[in-house]
């Protein structure tokens, strides 16, 4: 713990904290005006969207001085964490679970019944129970969330993902359907563990989903000074400039110095300094001119080459400035301006048009609307003007036709009013303005000059014979910007938009070549003149620096403006590491350690002490925990068994934490796993299931034997239900409280007698259903008089014990063993999904064949009864 945590902690033990959320207001309360405001909107439950973030971004600007302070309400910290869990229900039970559509292979119209205490789903692999896991692993909470497949078994005619589930609270049903409702808030409400659960919760840093609602206001509270920091990064990264202003200033010159290091603490008198350009400077400058002129002539006749390459350097200076400006014409802005403007004429075109073209359509004369149409109405409307005194006086009554001399009807000098009203309407007008506009552009591109380098130029013939290859480079740049060109004015003479590629010459090579020349002026320089020519050109050079950086002056100032805008802007404290650790300290306080004492002892529970350690962390206000054994992951020391135990331990321990779970989901939690150990989980589970729901899928006899026994033991209400695949190629087949563990309810037909009573009252859909699960319930009792009735209870698939001293009161008969077996498969004919031999093929059943068996049955029953009576 460093200093700042150390100090932190302190003053959070000298205070007199009555609650977390009390620390949680006065750590709110402390922050500056933009982030109490922040502070107070996220306790308030206000989203933090836009408008919020804006709001608490303009008082950041003026605490930073970076705008004016405006008036300010006071700001009061309110916050109630009951608030926070208003959309959840403290007394919720999922109820039912049915018509699942789109999930894997499983059959449709099923449904799922859940008990207020514990359910059990039994079912052997491949029965189902993976699917309906995915499913609820989608729609619960949950650390290994898995994608949803498709049937596989088809090509076509996929479903989407569907399912119905119905809660309830405060005494009324609560149906949902995912995915329709899938943010609804009672999902939030349960979760699922599962196998892939074992290794999220053993190998990697998991967030504390369920924690204190006080503690959740730091992790809101960081994203939303994310969000404001990073609005400010934007601003300040469209504000940050690179300084290139001294590519204004040609040669060297303490301006030129000056300009290039400006910075957020150059002063506005600093920027003054060279300013103004005066009067005097202008004559000074003129003979300082006129005095290195004269010596640079004078010195010229020592070395003709000298001269030379003056010439060439500065007729590259001018071709450079010449290759820039054409750039500017080609720039991804400029086309975008034209493709602008473009779209502009377009635009107002077809606005005039819409305004009045139509009116003046007629089958007699082609071309209406057409650019020669206009002018032709145009000319008609100058040319009418000469006509009479009065330059609008005309078409009158009387009037003739100015082309055809005939005399002007009504509807002909009516017609001629509404041409001429109509080329002087607004939308035209716009029209043509946008025309001109374009025109004006389409001829300044026209009049570009791509020949820089003329044949019979001086320059191009030097650089021919001394740097062909960068003369080449440069004149195919220009053939292309000439190419772009040409496109251009065709889009603006089409008028039609088109996607141009900007095209810019490089003047690299213009300033690698001037560099060059000038070094070679150096060279033959010698003597007193260039001395003398040095200083008066440096004279001459801080002069034409100084009336440029005048010119320049509005420029430079804004930029040091801005710098000073960015500097300010820095100096914004953020302070994440303060959040982080205030958020770590009253974690650790409120949080952290009933964890580990709510692991701690869940590992008691169930005999896991294995001297698993805990170790928090938090970053942006979240905390994170991960399990330690020995310094390594549990997984490399632990067996497959122990580390299962620890998982279970560590999910249970984060549920028991949570004060909105309702509901645990667990699929096969026992696998790899003794029956010792199971039936230490068994009783686990029975015992959470007194104050949460639980729903455990499994395929292990012997742990649902375990958890009816527990439940047994400790008065816990549960139901059990049983899964299968028919066909294997169907699964997902429920049948209610029809598992083995009713195996003494079904001593008799009663079960099927009811199945077969609601047939024989429903419609044809749900009596076929019935009729089913009538059979389905006659096939147990069958099981049942075997386990029950003819083999006295010996053995029972849900006991360990094997009732040996019942083994010496069973006396077996052939003839009731065959007819046992024959009526059992009588009963099974009539179910899908069962392989039938040649005796008994399948038969689509009816309420009559259900009443049929079950007279069968309890035929047989009585006679295995009389049996035994027989027999004792």
């Amino acid at each position: 713990m460093d200093e700042y945590e150390e100090q932190l902690q302190e003053e959070v033990q000298e205070q007199a904290v009555e609650s977390l959320e009390i620390e949680v207001k006065r750590f709110a309360d402390a922050l500056p005006y933009w982030a109490k405001y922040l502070g107070a909107k996220i306790l308030d439950g206000h989203e933090i969207n836009d408008e919020v973030i804006e709001a608490s971004y303009k008082f950041l600007l003026e605490e930073l001085d970076l705008l004016d302070k405006s008036p300010r309400a006071d700001i009061e910290i309110n916050y109630s964490p009951s608030d926070d869990a208003s959309a959840y229900k403290a007394d919720l039970v999922l109820k039912e679970l049915k018509n699942v559509e789109g999930v894997n292979a499983l059959i449709e119209g099923q449904a799922i019944e859940f008990s207020q205490f514990l359910t059990i789903i039994y079912g052997a692999n491949g029965s189902g129970k993976s699917g309906y896991i995915r499913l609820l692993k989608r729609i619960f909470y949950s650390k290994s969330p898995e994608e949803i497949l498709p049937n596989v078994h088809i090509e076509h005619g996929h479903k989407e993902i569907k399912a119905e589930l119905v809660f309830s609270a405060a005494g009324s049903d609560i149906p949902l359907e995912y995915t329709i409702n899938q943010d609804a808030a009672e999902f939030g409400q349960f979760s699922v563990f599962d196998g892939k659960s074992v290794i999220k919760h053993l190998e990697q840093k998991n967030e504390f989903e369920f924690r204190p609602a006080g503690l959740s206001f730091f992790a809101e509270y960081s994203a939303a000074i994310v969000q404001l920091e990073q609005r400010l990064q934007v601003d300040v990264a469209a504000k940050s400039t690179l300084n290139q202003y001294g590519l204004w200033f040609d040669g060297d010159s303490e301006i030129k110095t000056f300009v290039e290091g400006l910075s957020a603490n150059t002063t506005a008198a600093d920027l003054k300094k060279y300013t103004p350009y005066s009067e005097e400077d202008k004559t000074q400058h003129a003979a300082l001119q006129k005095s290195y002129d004269e010596l640079l002539i004078a010195s010229a006749g020592k070395d003709k080459e000298i001269g030379n390459l003056q010439t060439y350097n500065r007729l590259l200076g001018e071709n450079k400035l010449s290759v820039e400006a054409l750039n500017k014409f080609f720039t991804a802005e400029n086309i975008k301006a034209i493709n602008d403007k473009i779209n502009d004429v377009v635009a107002k075109e077809a606005t005039a048009k819409a305004e009045g073209i139509e009116n003046f359509q007629t089958d007699k004369i082609e071309g209406i609307g057409t650019e020669e149409w206009k002018k032709f109405i145009v000319a008609a409307d100058v040319f009418a003007k000469k006509q009479n005194e009065n330059p609008n006086a005309y078409p009158e009554d009387g009037d003739n036709c100015l082309l055809c001399h005939q005399p002007l009807s009504e509807d002909a000098q009516q017609l001629i009013e509404n041409c001429f009203s109509f080329i002087k309407s607004v939308a035209e007008q716009q029209a043509k303005t946008a025309r001109e506009e374009l025109t004006a552009l389409k001829e300044q591109m026209e009049k570009l000059s791509f020949d820089l380098f003329p044949a019979d130029g001086i320059l191009t013939s030097w650089l021919s014979t001394t740097h062909a290859t960068e003369l080449a480079a440069i004149k195919k740049s220009l053939t292309d910007q000439k190419a772009l060109a040409a496109s251009l004015v065709a889009d603006m003479t089409a008028k039609k938009a088109a996607e141009r590629s900007p095209i810019q010459t490089s003047v690299e090579s213009h300033t690698t070549i001037s560099g060059k020349i000038e070094r070679g002026i150096k060279i033959l320089q010698d003597g007193t003149e260039k001395t003398e020519l040095a200083k008066l050109h440096a004279s001459k050079t801080l002069l034409e620096h100084k009336e440029k950086y005048n010119t320049h002056f509005p420029t430079l100032e804004a930029f040091v403006n801005t710098l000073v805008w960015v500097k300010k802007a820095g100096k914004a404290k953020f302070e994440k590491r303060q959040i982080t650790d205030t958020e770590k300290i009253l974690s650790n306080k409120y949080f952290n350690q009933k964890y580990v004492d709510t692991f701690n002892a869940e590992c008691q529970k169930l005999n896991g002490n294995f001297g698993i350690e805990i170790s928090h962390t938090g970053t942006a206000g979240k905390s994170y925990r991960q399990l330690r054994l020995k310094g390594r992951n549990p997984n490399a020391v632990l067996s497959e068994g122990e580390q299962k135990v620890i998982a279970i331990a560590d999910f249970l321990a984060e549920m028991q934490m949570s004060d909105i779970n309702r509901g645990i989901v667990f699929d096969d939690p026992v696998t790899s796993l003794d029956d010792y150990r199971k039936s230490e989980i068994a009783f686990r589970v029975v015992e959470i299931a007194q104050d949460k729901q639980v729903t455990v899928f499994t395929h292990d006899l012997a742990f649902v034997a375990a958890l009816i026994s527990h439940s047994n033991t400790l008065s816990i209400g549960h139901d059990c239900h049983w899964i299968e695949n028919e066909d294997g190629k169907t699964p997902g087949r429920i049948y209610l409280k029809n598992t083995p563990s009713y195996e003494k309810e079904y001593k008799t037909s009663h079960k099927a007698g009811e199945y077969l009573k609601a047939a024989r009252a429903a419609g044809p859909e749900k009596r076929e259903e019935n009729i089913k699960n009538g059979f389905a319930a006659l096939r147990t009792s069958y099981e049942a008089m075997v386990v029950f009735t003819l083999f006295n209870g010996v053995v029972q698939r849900f006991e360990e014990r094997v009732s040996v001293d019942s083994l010496a009161r069973i006396k077996f008969d052939d003839a009731i063993r065959e007819e046992l077996v024959d009526s059992f498969y009588q009963c099974c004919r009539y179910m899908e999904g069962h392989l039938h031999s040649n005796k008994y093929q399948y038969v689509k059943p009816t309420a009559d064949n259900l009443q049929e068996e079950i007279t069968r049955f309890n035929d047989l029953n009585a006679k295995v009864k009389k049996l035994r009576i027989q027999q004792n």
